[in-house]
């Protein structure tokens, strides 16, 4: 006999779990419920294997008659209406065979149609058609819907071929699946009281061919449960009776006839026995249960002792000494671990309580760091809402830190601003880093922004929050531009220099071929400067490259570019030019403003200007260099024809004024 506490809880247990396993194994229906399933299955095979060979039976007669149609029809191209009429009539027998017959040219056009005579149709676009003109001796069709009505049906064909074997008509039969017929007829069957039949095609995802539903036709086939409009609740039963399935292939067609019998009919046997076993294990259940508290009352009374020791201990340690450790079953081995795990647990509070106060400190220590960092630094959390703010933010965003923590970033940053961040902010809650610049206003107004998003994982897949690092860079982009600015710009006149001149022909170049419209460039080369800069020196020079500067920009369109790209050459690039009158205007406005006499500080001087123009059309696909070397042949031409004039280059054929 078991003595120990142990011992005799293990006991009883075994006891009550035997009679429990005892009274439930008597109603388990696992082993009949497999040999019933295997028995019907293989009766329901069979079922669908003649119904899928009666099938394929009718449709071999259906395909022998078309074949026997295409040998006697002769000349289909030389057939009337009323003979093809009378033909079919002695032919086949409507609607019984099928519910239309048509005869199609190799075009695809129908000579004959039993059904919509008067209607041009048209089928070289359907397989079964293509297949026949490629030799196959007979074609069916996957379910379609027809040309006309949109009706659901299939469509048998045969080729009608000459003497020589080429294929000069086709013979086809029309299945309509909304009539009786059949396949029809194959839906109207039931298999045992509650269960259907139904025809799905072989592709991917299959579909209906036929079902009892008719408005199902066409469709995919959905989960077996609901396959052949058949609808099984299923059921919250311990073995869950699943509809028995079978599916035989047409050698036909390929199609599968399925033949679907819900569980619930099926096991309605099993069932029924299962509702008596269950009401006879709810009763064994029941007096293991009283006789299993019964037992435990009596072996577990000693515990209650320790039960109230234990509980006076969680308020006063010193009640941990009391407890029973001399005891020399599993009451006394029970009271020793607890008091070992009470005197560890003290232990281990205290150094947890050291711990939380070193990590309170590092907390201080790490927002002290935070705050003495000049960039902006925040954590948001996994609802976009502020954790953490350094003392730069404070400052940035004019807040406390008590009016910026827990609030979300759009209530913070408003609406127009945080539509600027919110789809960085987006990739990095998708586990995305995300780095990009933000900047605004111009010149005394600019500021520039590097903004950095972090994610932060708390474990593999789950995210905790993302951190903010914004750094101030406008000094340094503002830099950059100037540097950007005074490398393209040339020193003298303020115009673009040889460098964004480069770039502002390639510019247009992409323009016009991009199809924004025409471009045209300008050559400008002064006479007589040489003689001024021999005359009165290069200072004087340059006050009158200065001075012409501010004549050229008067004298062309605003959103016009001009260059100085050396000495006293110049250059105009027109944007999207409409008219060749626009480009010969700007031409003859500049020759006019350069031979106009200037007032220098040492008087007046006058110089003149040659034009060379060069223009790519709107869609051209011309290079830069093409386009500079024709503004500069142009502006050859110009200067060896004398002074003040210019001249268009447009291919071969060049204009003067």
């Amino acid at each position: 006999m078991v003595k120990s506490l142990k011992g005799r809880v293990a006991a009883a247990t075994a006891l009550v779990s035997m009679i429990v396993i005892v009274g439930l194994a008597v109603g388990i229906e696992f082993f009949v419920y497999g040999e019933l399933r295997n028995s019907m299955q293989a009766q329901l095979d069979t079922h669908v294997k003649l119904a899928a060979d009666q099938l394929d039976d009718k449709l071999r007669a259906k395909f022998i008659e078309l074949h026997r149609m295409a040998r006697n029809i002769g000349d289909p191209a030389a057939m009337t209406p009323a003979q093809f009429e009378t033909f079919v009539g002695r032919s086949v027998s409507m609607p019984e065979t099928f519910n239309t017959i048509f005869v199609a040219a190799p075009d695809g056009h129908l000579f004959y149609d039993s059904t919509f005579a008067a209607t041009s149709i048209n089928i070289a676009d359907r397989d079964y058609f293509r297949q026949l003109l490629a030799g196959a001796p007979q074609a069916a069709s996957s379910v379609i819907a027809g040309k006309i009505t949109a009706s659901p049906g299939i469509v048998l064909a045969v080729p009608v071929t000459n003497a020589q074997g080429k294929v000069i008509a086709v013979v086809g039969g029309a299945v309509n699946l909304l009539r009786q017929n059949f396949i029809v007829d194959l839906a109207s069957n039931s298999v045992g009281e509650t269960g259907r039949y139904c025809l799905i095609t072989n592709e991917q995802p299959p579909r209906y061919v036929i079902q009892a539903d008719v408005t199902k036709i066409l469709t995919p086939v959905g989960p077996v449960q609901t396959m052949c409009g058949v609808r099984d609740a299923g059921s919250n039963d311990i073995v869950h009776m699943h509809p028995l399935v079978a599916r035989a292939p047409m050698t036909t067609t390929g199609w599968n006839v399925v033949a679907v019998l819900p569980g619930a009919e099926a096991f309605d046997p099993i069932s029924r026995v299962r509702r008596q076993v269950v009401l006879l294990a709810i009763a064994a259940i029941g007096i293991a249960a009283l006789v299993m508290w019964w037992v435990a009352r009596r072996l577990l009374r000693p515990l209650d002792t320790l039960r109230d020791l234990i509980e006076r201990s969680a308020g006063d340690m010193r009640a941990v000494q009391s407890l029973p450790v001399q005891r020399a079953n599993e009451i006394g081995a029970l009271a020793n671990s607890f008091r070992s795990m009470m005197e560890q647990l003290s232990e281990r509070t205290e150094a947890l309580e050291m711990s939380r106060e070193a990590a309170r400190a590092n907390v201080r220590r790490m927002q002290e760091v935070a705050d003495r960092v000049p960039y902006l630094v925040a954590f948001l959390d996994g609802d976009e809402r502020f954790a953490f703010v350094n003392r730069a933010c404070e400052v940035r965003l004019r807040r406390s830190r008590d009016r910026i923590l827990g609030v979300t970033a759009r209530e913070l940053l408003g609406p127009s601003l945080y539509r600027e961040f919110a789809p960085h902010l987006a990739r990095a809650f998708a586990g995305e880093a995300a780095t990009f610049v933000w900047d605004f206003g111009e010149d005394t107004a600019y500021r520039c922004f590097e903004v950095s998003f972090q994610p932060e994982w708390a474990t593999h897949n789950v995210l905790a929050g993302v951190h903010v690092f914004v750094r101030d860079i406008t000094v340094e982009r503002s830099n950059e531009r100037r540097w950007r600015r005074e490398s393209h710009t040339d020193h003298l006149t303020g115009l673009l220099n040889r460098k964004g001149f480069d770039q502002a022909v390639s510019g247009a170049v992409r323009r016009a071929r991009e199809g924004a419209g025409a471009q045209a460039l300008l050559f400008v080369d002064l006479d007589r400067f040489k003689l001024v800069n021999d005359t009165w020196g290069h200072s004087l020079g340059d006050e009158l490259l200065r001075r012409l500067a501010k004549r050229l920009l008067a004298s062309v369109r605003e959103g016009d570019v001009i260059a100085r790209f050396g000495g006293d050459e110049f250059a105009v690039i027109m944007r999207d030019v409409q008219d060749l009158l626009d480009v010969e205007r700007a031409a003859m406005a500049i020759l006019d403003t350069a031979s106009r006499p200037m007032m220098l500080s040492v008087g007046e001087v006058s110089v003149g200007a040659c034009v060379g123009v060069a223009m790519v059309a709107r869609n051209e696909d011309k290079t830069p260099d093409m386009l500079f070397e024709a503004a500069d042949r142009a502006l050859y031409e110009a200067k060896h024809g004398g002074r003040g004039r210019f001249v268009l280059s447009n291919g071969n054929a060049e204009r003067a004024p």
